[in-house]
């Protein structure tokens, strides 16, 4: 996954400050042409539907456009989930490449020149996108799958520690304080297919439930997937309720017998968790919803994320509700 926009910079603070000013007005160039080829890909209003759309000149340097079924006036990005951004296509989809690659927050804004909470907010939105798209269209896991369980060690950052709390405070990416499996790990129920994608999702503190399995896998399996686990007795409900066929690892055939494509999706979330210190437990869902997109990615997949972030109609979600939606309570 290149990184133009980073050799771009480079290059500029490499250059003789008299050439500086001739690439600034070649660059200002292009970026006048780019704005006369460009056009609109959906020519209907994002609020009432209507296809009678014509451009209406432009506002803060966006093109704007006028519904004449309506009356009602919109610019390029209104009801997406860059709404309202400063920021164009070049600083989101190396906001988006960020994401999907782990770096940190803080990396991303040094490199954009950004504030670290207008890094964040963008990352929010990025991930929200994904929950939300995976939520609305879940992908089935097909063919011969795993499924296990692994633990994150539960993570408040971002607020204080509440009174009462079953544990104390501790430094971003220390230790738990019992040895092995304890109520301050989180519980991710994961799958994934032998040679295509994965899904995650967290649950609780505990051992999960039929129930809660049946909620976790429903829509996402099918009767063509044979699901693979590792002496859970519970994932036997998804058999019992025809949404899958389901198997013991430990006792299937040559072949089958074993679940290193799911450990090896365990590994890649810990992975991503232990670099970035541990995850806010709330945002844990949110941080699913990327790892299923980030593993085995294609080199397209800056692409393929950044068209469902600009497509989505009502992508466009406040901060507050980016902040106190859909978030993890255990």
């Amino acid at each position: 996954m290149e990184n133009n926009l980073k050799k771009l910079l480079d290059l500029a603070k490499s250059l003789p400050e008299s050439r500086l000013g001739i690439a600034i007005e070649k660059l200002t160039e292009i970026k006048r042409e780019s704005e006369k080829e460009r056009t609109r890909p959906v020519s209907e209003h994002p609020k009432c539907g209507g296809n009678s759309v014509v451009r209406n000149g432009r506002q803060s340097g966006k093109r704007q456009y006028l519904c004449k079924e309506c009356g009602g006036s919109f610019v390029e990005t209104t009801g997406r989930a860059a709404a309202h951004s400063h920021s164009g296509e070049t600083v989101w989809k190396q906001a988006v490449r960020d994401t999907i690659e782990g770096k940190a927050i803080d990396e991303t804004a040094a490199a954009l020149d950004l504030h670290h909470e207008t890094v964040f907010n963008m990352r929010h939105k990025i991930l929200y996108c994904l929950e939300r798209e995976q939520a609305d269209s879940p992908k089935l896991l097909e063919g011969v799958c795993e499924a296990d369980e692994t633990y994150i060690l539960e993570s408040v950052k971002g607020r204080k520690i509440p009174d009462g709390y079953h544990r104390k405070a501790r430094k971003h990416g220390a230790k738990a304080e019992k040895r092995g499996i304890s109520h301050e790990y989180v519980r991710v129920c994961a799958a994934a297919e032998r040679e295509g994608g994965a899904f995650s999702r967290a649950i609780n503190r505990a051992v999960p439930s039929k129930e809660e399995l049946l909620n976790v896998f429903t829509g996402r399996v099918s009767g063509n997937t044979f699901l693979l686990c590792d002496g859970s007795k519970n994932y036997g409900v998804l058999s019992e309720r025809g949404k899958c066929i389901t198997a013991n690892a430990s006792t299937a055939s040559p072949g089958l017998n074993n679940i290193n494509a799911v450990n090896a999706y365990h590994s890649f979330i810990k992975a991503r968790n232990r670099n970035a210190g541990g995850f806010a437990a709330k945002y844990l869902n949110r941080y699913n919803a990327l790892f299923s997109t980030a593993f085995r990615a294609s080199d397209s997949v800056v692409d393929d994320v950044y068209k469902r972030l600009s497509a989505m109609n009502g992508g466009f979600v406040p901060i507050a509700v980016l902040q106190s939606s859909n978030l993890l309570v255990i």
